[in-house]
């Protein structure tokens, strides 16, 4: 038999549930994320330069000043690991420059069809019904398939890209829209203070300007959720492909190939060169590496001998040898050098002074200090004052998506960094089968 409440009785049970409905934290599924990318990004800057609105995110939200990217720690490849959650083995960009047999020269392309596996962000919301505005952000668009989120910046070359308020300003266009109307994810790439701490250092004051204007934009996005529709529905993201450290000189490599008598093609970029050799006999390569080997200042490895943490995998694109400069050296190919210097791979030193050129760089394995970078959290679903020791490049896609309460991307290396949730975003279950990370609590 029913029982059947008295209408007063009902209306009392109505009004508490509604009031605890009110006070409990907002549903994954009503959630919007935003994911700000700054280049270049140093923990060194927070504490350099002044910094309020970062500092405001550190005291209000969670954080790590070691988010530690993959190896090479450069562009390319830290945001293409942040954007699917994978490492170079699986996704496929082991560097910013590289050989593909098929393909030929992979440059520094933000183009998805360069991606071997694993989705970005963007593809792995879209294919779950979350709305996303890629802006600037790589594999926002593949040279095949056309456009792959539902709102695209448009333009494809980074010298083509907006200034950083520029960018700020498509945020906060996306942000003033009515929340029914609004992407729950809005990933934006930002310039930062990566061009300035390469060439003028990371003291300079140009760097101060350009880590300043960084934080004045957090500061705008930050008042911008303020006032949009849904505030308190709004999570905020901060981080950043690598750090930077400072540099003396630059490796000389296509003249210690030519004084050795290698016959390798080297590919270089940041602090790495990937050596290709079509001669792929183990007395080639053999004798090739124990003669780089006589240089203290380079690590050098045959592919399938490279340490495991670097998960660059043994596939094609990766180059026979590995050579990996120490700090506080560098490698570009002579190709980037200015043409009047070309000569110098033929008769010049094997290390020359790089304060010229480069007064900093990134590139370095993981565990180096000073290649780490940022990652700050605020708003809904992200703890309080709290600060986690490490996050890798690869739990920034999952977390993301345990934000938006969404399954991560097919397949995933990461795990859901849980010390940077609070507790019921944290406990949240929409993410099945995706480890959680709970170290970073303290």
């Amino acid at each position: 038999m029913q029982t059947r409440l008295p209408p007063f009785a009902s209306a009392l049970l109505a009004a508490a549930f509604a009031c605890v409905l009110a006070d409990s934290p907002a549903l994954a599924s009503d959630r919007t994320v935003i994911l700000m990318l700054f280049d270049g990004f140093s923990p060194a800057y927070v504490e350099k330069f002044d910094t309020p609105n970062l500092n405001r995110m550190r005291v209000e939200g969670a954080f790590t000043d070691r988010m530690l990217p993959p190896f090479p720690s450069i562009s390319l490849i830290g945001s293409f690991t942040i954007a699917t959650g994978c490492w170079p083995k699986h996704h496929g960009i082991v560097t910013n420059k590289f050989l593909d047999p098929e393909k030929g020269l992979y440059d520094h392309s933000i183009d998805a069809d360069w991606l071997t596996g694993c989705e970005t962000l963007n593809v792995a919301a879209e294919r779950q019904g979350i709305q996303t505005a890629s802006l600037g952000f790589v594999g926002r668009f593949s040279g095949t398939k056309g456009d792959l989120a539902s709102i695209v910046s448009p333009a494809r070359q980074w010298v083509d890209y907006p200034d950083d308020h520029g960018r700020a300003d498509q945020v906060i266009a996306e942000l003033q829209k009515p929340a029914a109307d609004r992407p729950r994810l809005i990933l934006a790439y930002f310039k930062g203070p990566d061009a300035a701490g390469h060439f003028t250092g990371m003291d300079s004051p140009e760097t101060k300007a350009a880590v300043e204007t960084s934080d004045a934009v957090v500061g705008r996005v930050l008042e911008a959720v303020a006032a949009a529709e849904g505030a308190e529905d709004i999570a905020v993201l901060v981080t950043t492909d690598h750090g930077m450290k400072p540099v003396e000189q630059v490796v000389n490599i296509a003249r210690i190939l030519r004084r050795h008598s290698i016959p390798a093609r080297a590919v270089s970029t940041g602090t790495t060169s990937f050596l290709y050799f079509e001669d792929k006999s183990d007395a080639v390569i053999d004798d090739a590496l124990v003669t780089l080997s006589t240089y203290l200042e380079l690590d050098v490895y045959r592919k399938e001998d490279a340490p495991k943490e670097w998960h660059l995998g043994t596939g094609p694109r990766v180059g026979d040898l590995i050579v990996s400069a120490k700090p506080p050296l560098f490698i570009e190919d002579i190709e980037e050098w200015p043409w009047f210097t070309h000569f110098l791979q033929y008769i010049g030193p094997d290390f020359l002074d790089s304060s010229a050129s480069l007064k900093a760089t990134h590139g370095y394995p993981s565990d180096t200090p000073g290649v780490e970078g940022i990652l700050y959290g605020w708003g809904s679903g992200i703890a309080a004052g709290r600060e986690v020791p490490s996050v890798r490049a690869v739990d920034v896609h999952p977390t993301v998506m345990r934000l938006l309460g969404a399954e991560p991307g097919e397949p995933v290396d990461g795990v859901v960094a849980t010390g940077l949730l609070d507790g019921a975003a944290a406990e949240e279950s929409h993410a099945a089968g995706v480890a959680d990370s709970g170290a970073g609590e303290r």
